[in-house]
């Protein structure tokens, strides 16, 4: 979210004459998020979101409110647009496709819990059990592909160190991420922001617009990066937390298991380099929000270097983590290695 385009009082009362919503009372822009524009709206019936979509068509939109109402319907709690006085829920405002929410209740938290950080591996568990069976056909733009796009585009404006450790990461990941890892309906962005809290509990999971159907293991890496991350560090306690409360609904299979610490690096890669994009060649907006890049530097850094046992507190007899046979890939920038038995390796 952000403020790339703005809107004035008259246009917001037009706009909102099309809804059975009320009268226009006040707005403010939300700085969060980095992707759309969004405003706070009161009205005399109550509270919304208003949204322009700043890069997604009417045709790629389409999809997201469609699998926003199947969830709802499943009681998952995200929004839904509203629709206006004609049943439609997408509009156009200052040439931008629009559409309007109803407010949330909650507040989204900067220090996560413990407690919370298990909520969140929770409801990642029923956001892909509910969408098991469905059909979304929205592939994942956010592979190494695009990885390597988002690397041309930045890396004349790179350190040669940076450069180097990129590089070698691609190389990691096209040697060792594997093909058949189980598939299905990914939010793709569950950070904290994201997500709203009422009484220590999810009232609320919002910006849908980067989901896709990918690898679900994916989705726990993002959420992990960022909910479990403490000054750039991964919190053990908070990270067993997540994994606690995503297996209690859906078990991971062993070959997720193997490969949850490849996906904790690809996860870090790509935010550092989307960050980085951001950071470079920022967009011009009223209300504009950067996120530092460097934390997912430090993250990608330590998943390469830690051992991995010390990133899980297994039961007894028991390890969340055993590495690919193929986790042998060398590495060019002195990283510490893990062999097939998970220790470091010189």
């Amino acid at each position: 979210m952000s403020v790339y385009t703005q809107v004035t009082r008259s246009q917001l009362d037009l706009f909102f004459s099309s809804y059975a919503l009320g009268d226009v009372t006040s707005f403010e822009g939300i700085e969060d998020g980095i992707n759309n524009t969004n405003y706070f709206i009161s009205t005399s019936e109550g509270s919304f979101v208003l949204t322009l979509f700043e890069t997604l068509t009417v045709d790629e939109l389409e999809h997201v409110v469609k699998l926003l109402a199947y969830l709802a319907e499943h009681k998952f709690p995200c929004p839904i647009s509203l629709p206006d006085r004609q049943a439609k829920v997408l509009r156009q405002l200052n040439n931008k496709p629009a559409a309007v929410f109803k407010r949330l209740s909650g507040l989204a938290t900067t220090a996560p819990s413990i407690a919370q950080c298990r909520e969140i591996g929770l409801q990642l568990a029923n956001l892909h059990r509910c969408t098991k069976n469905y059909v979304f056909p929205v592939k994942n733009s956010n592979d190494l592909d695009r990885c390597k796009m988002l690397l041309d585009r930045i890396a004349s404006r790179l350190s040669a160190t940076d450069r180097e450790l990129i590089n070698d990461e691609l190389l990691f990941q096209t040697a060792n991420r594997p093909d058949s890892l189980p598939q299905g309906v990914i939010h793709a962005d569950m950070f904290r922001d994201n997500v709203l809290f009422a009484d220590n509990r999810i009232s609320g999971i919002v910006d849908f617009y980067d989901a896709c159907t990918g690898a679900l293991l994916f989705d726990i890496a993002v959420s992990a990066n960022d909910w479990c991350c403490e000054d750039g560090d991964i919190n053990d306690d908070k990270f067993a937390a997540l994994l606690s409360g995503y297996e209690s609904k859906r078990p991971l299979e062993q070959l997720e298991k193997q490969h949850l610490q490849t996906m904790l690096r690809a996860a870090a890669l790509r935010f550092w380099l989307s960050r980085l994009e951001h950071q470079l060649f920022p967009r011009p907006g009223e209300i504009t929000r950067q996120k530092d890049p460097l934390i997912f530097r430090q993250l990608l850094q330590q998943h390469r270097q830690e051992n991995c046992a010390s990133l899980f507190r297994p039961k007894a007899g028991s390890s969340y983590f055993q590495p690919a046979s193929n986790s042998r890939h060398q590495t060019n920038s002195g990283d510490l290695k893990c062999d097939i038995n998970c220790r470091r390796s010189s």
